[in-house]
């Protein structure tokens, strides 16, 4: 985390005033306002670069006060970090099809994971990337990806997170995990019978399957190839046939499965990212938000004959992630462009598209750029 350059902040213009004529007030004001919305972005990137150096100044602080031989452990795990990122843009291909030499940096994929290089291997083959080696080390990672699990047998694959959906819902465990590998389940079928499969191994120290007979709840399971055993992450839900349930004390929620992770009001969020179609935060609960700023340059001045005018039609694009399984709820604001709002909509939202509207005003406006602050809230499972 080194210091960041401090961004500028633009200049909003002439502050209008009560001493400028009407013509010159309006020209100056809107000119102001317009400015307003990307100024703002202007002072939050400002924030975060102050909060971004103020946190490095701490650690640099904190640094200072360990001993020289502390200070160099850690000097060789930061070196040893530097590595794994820079990897990350030396990508070498799956570990299987490789040959030969391979020095750092490099990542490779294997087993469904991504694994940086630590140190030069003169024969590729000869080290395979796994959890605890001295040559490669798992770029970190800690989301599951949600998968269907519908009537019928579904093979497991590692961090999937299984929606089991059916009575006759069967999740099959691999016959040959490797260490470490994690797998999940949870039961919404509204049923007591979904199985996890155990395939030839042990769960929770069973050889057994697993009934998925507690509603609403999650498993998750890490294989342990040293005991040759399925092991439950603290916080069982389902049993096997052979006890009447695990002990009381493991209950949990479904939102533990992602604590020591961000949250955002004591709700884990789980994906969080950025694209072409603007922001969105995904958490633990199913809560999908999605937003951005859309500039739209249009004129107003087409006539309902009411006596209010509105603009062509505002088609405001894609979420950046898809609601499901219904449209979310959205909240639109305009700025720029003294006196217009929103005043109906050509298209409703849908779960991929915010939807198409209309700028109205009470009195007719050439062209000019329209800022509308997009929201929207809903679910993504």
């Amino acid at each position: 985390m080194p210091i960041v350059a401090v961004p500028p902040i633009r200049d909003l213009g002439t502050v209008p005033n009560n001493n400028m004529d009407e013509a010159t007030f309006n020209v100056t004001a809107e000119n102001f306002t317009t400015q307003m919305a990307p100024w703002g972005g202007d002072v939050k990137a400002v924030a975060e670069s102050a909060k971004t150096n103020a946190e490095y100044s701490n650690q640099r602080a904190n640094d200072s006060n360990t001993s020289a031989e502390a200070a160099a452990a850690r000097l060789v795990d930061v070196q040893t970090a530097a590595n794994g990122a820079f990897a990350a843009a030396n990508y070498k291909g799956e570990w299987s099809t490789l040959t030969g030499a391979l020095a750092v940096p490099a990542t490779v994929t294997h087993l469904g994971r991504l694994w940086y290089l630590k140190l030069n291997l003169a024969n590729v083959t000869t080290q395979a990337p796994a959890l605890g080696s001295t040559y490669w080390g798992e770029v970190s990672r800690n989301d599951f990806t949600v998968l269907p699990c519908p009537a019928g047998t579904t093979n497991a694959a590692d961090r999937g997170l299984y929606r089991m959906t059916a009575a006759t819902s069967v999740l099959l465990l691999p016959a040959a995990p490797w260490h470490g590998m994690v797998v999940a389940a949870a039961n919404v079928s509204g049923t007591l019978t979904p199985v996890i499969s155990r395939n030839g191994k042990t769960i929770c120290g069973d050889a057994e399957n697993f009934t998925m007979n507690a509603l609403g709840f999650q498993i998750v399971l890490q294989y342990d190839s040293l005991s040759g055993d399925w092991v439950g992450v603290p916080g069982l839900t389902a049993f096997t046939a052979a006890q009447p349930a695990i002990g009381t004390s493991n209950t949990w929620t479904a939102s533990q499965n992602f604590t020591g992770g961000l949250n955002m009001n004591g709700n884990p969020i789980v994906e969080r990212g950025s694209n072409a179609d603007g922001e969105y935060t995904r958490y633990a609960d199913g809560t999908q938000e999605c937003w951005k700023i859309q500039t739209v340059n249009t004129a107003i001045a087409n006539s309902d004959g009411g006596g209010v005018l509105y603009s062509p039609v505002v088609n405001l694009g894609s979420f950046a992630r898809a609601f499901s399984p219904q449209a979310p709820a959205v909240t639109l604001t305009v700025s720029g462009g003294a006196g217009a709002f929103i005043t109906s909509s050509s298209t409703s939202q849908t779960t991929t598209s915010w939807g198409s509207y209309y700028l109205s005003s009470g009195a007719s406006r050439a062209a000019t750029n329209y800022y509308i602050s997009c929201s929207a809230s809903g679910r993504w499972f």
